[in-house]
C-alpha cells in the first residue's frame, strides 16, 4: 500500500469523525418536526390518600361548576307558589259569589211568587205612616209567616253585603267564605233580636205597649224594604268594575244611613206624645238601643281595618 492510499484513508476517517460529531450535536437541539400543542398542559390533580372520601367508588358525583363557565348557573330561579295561591283564592271567591247570588235570586223569586202582594204593601208602609198602622193592626202582636220570611231574607242579603265589604277591605273573619258569611249574618240576627228583646222588656216596664209594638213592627217593615234595596248594590259590588266598587259602596252606605234616619224620624212621630213627658227615658233608649250598637260595629270595623 503506497503513501497516497494511506493519506486518502486518513482524510476519509477524519471527515467521517467530523460528520458524526456534527450529527450528535444537532440532536441535542430542538426537533423542527416536533408538534407543539397550542393550549398549555393542565396537570390532573390526583387526590392524595388522605383526601379520599370513604364510600361507594361507583357513585356518580356531579362536577363542580365554575361561575366563569356559564354552563351551570350558581342559582336557578324556581317559580314561587304565591301567584298560584292567589289565583285559587280568587277562584273560590268567585265561585262563592256565583252560588250566593243564585241563591238570593232563587229565594227572592219564591217569595215574590208565593207572596206577591207583600212587597207592594211594604213599599206603601215605608212611605205612609197610616198604611204602616193599618198593616200593624192586621198583623197583631206577632207578624205573619210571609212578613217573617221576608224579614229573614233581609238578614241573608244584608249579611252578604257585609261579606262583600269585608272582602273589599281585606278583613278576614274565617278561612272559608261561607263561614265568614254565616258569622256576619248571625251577628245581624243577634243584634236585631236583642233590639226586639229590649223592646219587649220595655213593654212590660213602661205603659207604652202600643207605641213600642208599632215601633217594633216599623223595624221589621224598614228592614224588609232595605233587604230588597240592597240587591242591586250587592250585584254591582260583586261584579262591577274594580275602579267603581268604592263608589258603589259609598252610595250603598249613604242609602242605608238615609233609611235608618227616616226610620228614626218615624219612631219619633210614633212616640211623639211621650217624648215631652219622658224625655230622659227616650234619650236613654236612643243611646242604648239605637246608637250604641252602631258605634260598636263602626269601632269593630275600624279596628279590623287598622289590624289588616
Amino acid at each position: 500500500m503506497n503513501g497516497k492510499t494511506i493519506a486518502r484513508r486518513a482524510w476519509f476517517c477524519l471527515l467521517l469523525v467530523a460528520a458524526t460529531g456534527q450529527v450528535l450535536f444537532a440532536q441535542q437541539g430542538r426537533n423542527p418536526f416536533e408538534l407543539t400543542p397550542r393550549m398549555p398542559k393542565q396537570e390532573l390533580s390526583v387526590p392524595k390518600p388522605a383526601e379520599l372520601v370513604p364510600g361507594n367508588p361507583f357513585d356518580i358525583v356531579a362536577p363542580a361548576s365554575s361561575p366563569e363557565s356559564g354552563v351551570f348557573p350558581e342559582k336557578v330561579g324556581l317559580p314561587t307558589l304565591a301567584p298560584l295561591a292567589d289565583t285559587g283564592k280568587e277562584a273560590r271567591y268567585r265561585r262563592f259569589l256565583f252560588i250566593t247570588i243564585i241563591e238570593i235570586f232563587l229565594i227572592l223569586t219564591i217569595l215574590f211568587t208565593l207572596f206577591s202582594s207583600i212587597p207592594g204593601r211594604v213599599y206603601r208602609a215605608f212611605l205612609n205612616d197610616n198604611m204602616l198602622g193599618q198593616l200593624h193592626r192586621e198583623q197583631g202582636s206577632i207578624v205573619s209567616i210571609p212578613y217573617f220570611l221576608f224579614y229573614l231574607f233581609f238578614f241573608f242579603n244584608a249579611g252578604f253585603f257585609l261579606f262583600l265589604l269585608a272582602w273589599h277591605y281585606d278583613i278576614t273573619l274565617a278561612n272559608r267564605h261561607w263561614v265568614s258569611f254565616l258569622w256576619l249574618t248571625g251577628g245581624l240576627v243577634l243584634l236585631f233580636g236583642a233590639k226586639h228583646l229590649v223592646l219587649k222588656i220595655l213593654e212590660a216596664v213602661m205603659p207604652v205597649q202600643k207605641e213600642l209594638r208599632t215601633y217594633s213592627f216599623t223595624i221589621i217593615m224598614f228592614s224588609i224594604a232595605l233587604g230588597i234595596l240592597l240587591i242591586p248594590f250587592n250585584l254591582l259590588i260583586a261584579y262591577g268594575p274594580d275602579d267603581a266598587v268604592s263608589g258603589v259602596i259609598v252610595l250603598a252606605l249613604i242609602m242605608i244611613a238615609l233609611v235608618y234616619a227616616f226610620r228614626f224620624i218615624r219612631g219619633v212621630f210614633i212616640a211623639g206624645r211621650f217624648v215631652a213627658l219622658h224625655l230622659f227615658h227616650f234619650l236613654l233608649y236612643i243611646c242604648t238601643v239605637e246608637l250604641a250598637p252602631a258605634l260598636i260595629v263602626a269601632k269593630a270595623i275600624q279596628l279590623s281595618l287598622n289590624g289588616s
